[in-house]
């Protein structure tokens, strides 16, 4: 079996242009800066629009597609528990995604059934619900994906000749070998935010 490029000894970092080309870094950060811009914008549209809402939305609304809203949204919940199980079955990395999205759902589901039922009958129904089966398994779901990218990371670590262990999830870089050339890598043990 052939070796791959070697890692640089102090950050992991692999170069991969013989790979991808020699332009490859280039157009990765090109990628990275526009998703990144596209996030931020998001988020500075997403605040005043919620300010709005705050303060222009009815206190009680009746919608006339309100089954259909909810029966999706439990069809949506259905198919991603649904692929996670099969992924997470035939041992595919899909699994993860699909888990992340289930959970997410989850929360939702747990956060629209006890907001929309306050101060009705169903909401004692809908608190144990949410206590006892959505949140429990949002979180089992989302400690799995941690573990599984965890063993990822590990695996990586492992193949690419990197010194000592693994940084933790929160510190560690994404997979794709590439470094934005803007930036230094960090010393080991030194903190970065």
């Amino acid at each position: 079996m052939a070796e791959g490029p070697a890692p640089c000894p102090r950050c992991g970092h692999v170069d991969l242009t013989d790979l991808f080309g020699e332009d490859f870094q280039q157009r990765a950060a090109r990628r990275r800066q526009r998703g990144l811009a596209v996030l931020v914008a998001c988020c500075a549209a997403l605040l005043p629009w919620i300010g709005y809402l705050a303060v222009s939305l009815p206190a009680h609304y009746e919608s006339k597609q309100w089954r259909a809203a909810w029966v999706g949204f439990d069809v949506a919940l259905l198919l991603t528990l649904a692929a996670t199980a099969w992924y997470g079955w035939r041992r595919r990395q899909l699994m993860i995604p699909f888990a992340i999205t289930a959970a997410a759902l989850l929360l939702c589901d747990a956060w629209f059934d006890v907001t929309l039922s306050w101060g009705t009958d169903d909401f004692t129904a809908a608190l144990a619900t949410a206590l006892l089966v959505e949140l429990p398994l949002a979180a089992l779901l989302l400690l799995r994906v941690r573990q599984i990218l965890r063993v990822v990371l590990r695996v990586y670590w492992h193949l690419a000749h990197l010194p000592g262990e693994p940084p933790p999830l929160h510190r560690a870089r994404l997979l794709t070998a590439v470094a934005d050339p803007t930036e230094r890598a960090p010393i080991r043990g030194e903190r970065r935010f």
